[in-house]
């Protein structure tokens, strides 16, 4: 991380700004952040490192695959004011979301597991149900009884280390041996207190919303303008660009994840919890191996379509948001995905039809490969979302706090939801910040 002073310069007598506010990160908190300043009459811009926009909510059209952010709630209240201004056409998938799952275990296949209490599948779920759960949405950050090492709680409520090594793989983080209980309290009370009772997916993809947002903007994108430096002075905070070019502005916005932000150099005033938070918060790596299939092999075996197995692959899920049309994907998580790192495409593509077949033999001759997301290895966000370790909560407050004429946003920076819901949430904060 470079937070080391950048060279001082003699200041402009009469600064010029190529807008109020600069907005560092083209996804969706930063195109609803560019919104509302839209419709507040604000001079903004918006500068995004990648070649297109979107962030972590991402529509491939390579491989025909949503690789990121997509179901949103009923009751996602900022998302679906923009759903609903930009007549986004939806779908609901509540109904068949929770289709069942096959297990996989010690070289066997079961299409029902017998007894749901041992199901490794949700070992995790039924252990963390035991302890006690917040009562409040952004009770999470202020709960430091509640922090502890995830594993230790489940093995208090239960679990066994085996089965703890069988919980990680459902568990979406990085490693419950490692993170903190804080997430999954953080992620059950979301659930519990957002109030959703539907799942919706954009039709289509998520990319059509993500370009009515960007399309309603007076000022469009500025996409390939990788951050590598933000300079926050008196007159002003200049943002310097890997391909040379510099923005100046009377205000920044950053709503790049700390993982790549750490790598930028900044003259900025971080409190020391912006600092420890910049340099050491992680995001979950997750791997997802998209499928194609030419025939309907779980009519041939008769199990779910859905599995989850003990092998690298873990789970393997249908990802399609039709009830009559199946989009196979294996969803790896946190350090599992260290397995596939440093493999070839062709090394992934040969190494997962073969352990499939070896695992399910109906699908012989009926599977193939698509492609796949490394979300981990993807340098714009290392990581799909934010996962706080223990004793890291404690410096929430302090870390999405103004520095200078730095604001922070992100679903990282939310704090009552998660995902796309906090992202918008944080858009919304920091557009009261500087407007109110």
């Amino acid at each position: 991380m470079a937070l080391g002073l950048l060279p001082i310069s003699c200041a402009d007598a009469a600064p010029r700004y190529d807008a109020e506010i600069l907005i560092l990160g083209g996804g969706l908190a930063g195109l609803y952040l560019a919104h509302l300043l839209n419709k507040a009459g604000k001079e903004y811009l918006v500068l995004e490192g990648s070649d297109r926009i979107g962030g972590r909510m991402f529509s491939r059209d390579d491989i025909g695959r949503e690789v990121g952010g997509r179901g949103i709630g009923d009751k996602y209240t900022e998302v679906m004011k923009l759903v609903k201004e930009f007549n986004t056409e939806m779908i609901d998938i509540t109904d068949y979301m929770r289709s069942p799952t096959a297990i996989y275990t010690e070289g066997k296949l079961y299409g029902t597991w017998p007894d749901p209490k041992t199901n490794p599948a949700y070992l995790q779920f039924t252990a963390f149900a035991k302890s006690p759960q917040l009562t409040a949405l952004d009770q999470w950050y202020q709960k430091p009884d509640f922090d502890e090492i995830y594993s230790a709680l489940l093995k208090r409520n239960g679990l066994t280390e085996e089965q703890i090594d069988l919980a990680n793989i459902s568990a979406n983080y990085n490693d419950i041996r490692e993170t903190s209980a804080i997430n999954a309290y953080h992620s059950s009370a979301f659930r519990k207190f957002n109030g959703s009772e539907r799942v919706l997916n954009f039709k289509g993809g998520s990319k059509h919303f993500i370009n009515s947002i960007a399309t309603s903007l007076d000022n469009p994108v500025r996409t390939d303008k990788m951050v590598t430096a933000i300079d926050d002075r008196d007159n002003g905070v200049t943002v310097s660009c890997a391909d040379g070019s510099k923005f100046r502005s009377k205000k920044v916005v950053s709503t790049i994840p700390f993982t790549t932000l750490r790598d930028v150099k900044m003259n900025l005033s971080l409190n020391d919890n912006q600092k420890k938070a910049i340099s050491e918060l992680s995001y979950t790596n997750i791997t997802q191996i998209h499928l194609t299939h030419s025939e309907p092999f779980w009519e041939e075996d008769g199990a779910p379509v859905d599995m989850w197995t003990d092998t690298p692959l873990e789970r393997i899920m249908n990802m399609s948001s039709s009830p009559t049309e199946k989009e196979l994907a294996c969803w790896v998580n946190g350090a599992g995905t260290a397995f596939f790192d440093n493999m070839s495409d062709k090394e992934v593509a040969d190494f997962t039809i073969k352990k499939i077949n070896e695992i399910r033999p109906s699908t012989k001759g009926k599977i193939g490969y698509l492609g796949q997301q490394n979300w981990g290895k993807y340098p714009f966000n290392k990581g799909a979302y934010v996962e706080f370790g223990v004793g890291q909560a404690a410096w929430f407050e302090d870390m999405i706090k103004p520095a200078g004429n730095m604001h922070f946003a992100g679903e990282h920076t939310a704090k009552e939801s998660r995902g796309m819901e906090g992202a918008a949430e944080s858009a919304r904060r920091v557009f009261n910040e500087i407007v109110t």
